[in-house]
């Protein structure tokens, strides 16, 4: 992100004497496609910390010297590379986000977001009638759509996993954990490595399998960390629980269907169990303009490409008390916009 401006600009900004939609609608946009495609045409790969010319980069990627350039240009501009002459490397901020070579890329999150800007063409349809054009992105995703989707979740859990879990008052008697959607599994195995005594059941769509046993195995994790096949709203939850996760799920569902799942959870936890919500929760950053940025346009992301939204903490609390739940206890995290939300039964 441009993530540096001078004195001046901040004063025309404030002052918008240069207009706010020329970032907001213009470069902002264009500088997002090029990020994609700098990934998905190997340019990314092509570069190192070392200085290179644009146009050895461009045959590394087998692409065009104008086209590498202008993509370089605009990494440069976003703080990725840095420039001398007609010659670009990697700054340490690139090569950790872009560099294949890095164990904390963020190429799979890239990929997914230039993914999810083609469903955008329909995105005035989707405000004008309501509802999603189409089906839910998840009922008709390709093997490499949920590859995509799998690991740009991976990139994502790795940024916060630890201070996620830390957030988790998991109950000093608790030995069993089950993640609805957990997908990779990366929260479970954090959890069951702070607490030896716990096991934990990752239940998610087949799909996903493969990242879940992927993580598992990485992380050695199989003696405490499993998966199962299942659909967590159509399917019986297995009982006797003493943490349920659900993480990055409940804004994928109506209100209905939330008070549906905390039922279920509430039903198959032991007393004394917790319920635990991971989300963009509407309204959590009070005056920061970066978090309402972010659940608003997640908001807008869910409607038009499943049919969900993002809630407030009184509407968590509401659906959850309705099912049983005692208490609710809010805590933010340190990306904008999210927090965790511990359920007590």
């Amino acid at each position: 992100m441009i993530y540096r401006y001078s004195l001046i600009e901040k004063i025309l900004l404030s002052k918008d004497i240069i207009p706010h939609p020329f970032g907001d609608a213009a470069f902002s946009v264009g500088l997002g496609f090029a990020l994609g495609s700098s990934v998905k045409l190997r340019i990314a790969d092509a570069l190192t910390e070392n200085y290179q010319d644009a146009g050895a980069i461009a045959a590394k990627a087998g692409c065009s010297a104008t086209g590498t350039e202008l993509i370089l240009d605009c990494l440069e501009a976003l703080g990725y590379t840095l420039k001398k002459g007609n010659q670009y490397a990697f700054n340490k901020r690139g090569f950790k986000c872009l560099s294949p070579h890095s164990e904390k890329n963020f190429r799979y999150f890239i990929l997914f977001c230039d993914y999810l800007y083609k469903g955008y063409l329909h995105l005035d349809e989707t405000i004008k009638t309501g509802k999603r054009p189409q089906s839910s992105m998840l009922e008709n995703m390709t093997p490499y759509e949920w590859e995509l989707f799998s690991r740009a979740m991976i990139d994502i859990s790795q940024t916060n996993v630890k201070e996620v879990t830390l957030k988790i008052p998991v109950p000093k008697t608790a030995v069993k954990l089950l993640d609805l959607g957990g997908s990779h599994g990366l929260y479970s195995i954090e959890l069951c490595k702070k607490h030896a005594q716990l096991n934990a059941i990752v239940m998610d769509l087949p799909p996903v399998k493969r990242y879940t046993d992927e993580c598992v195995a990485k992380y050695k994790a199989a003696n405490q960390v499993s998966f199962l096949a299942g659909d967590f709203m159509k399917d019986n939850l297995p009982e006797g629980n003493d943490v349920i996760l659900a993480f990055n799920i409940i804004h994928g569902l109506n209100y209905e269907e939330n008070e549906k799942l905390a039922a279920k959870a509430y039903q198959s936890l032991n007393e004394g169990g917790i319920y635990v919500i991971l989300d963009q929760i509407k309204g959590i950053g009070g005056s920061s303009q970066m978090s309402r940025a972010t659940t608003s346009y997640m908001a807008l992301n869910l409607m038009h490409q499943a049919g969900g939204r993002t809630y407030t903490e009184s509407e968590i609390k509401e659906f959850t008390k309705k099912t049983g739940f005692k208490n609710t206890v809010l805590k933010k995290l340190h990306a904008p916009g999210f927090g965790v939300v511990v359920c007590y039964k």
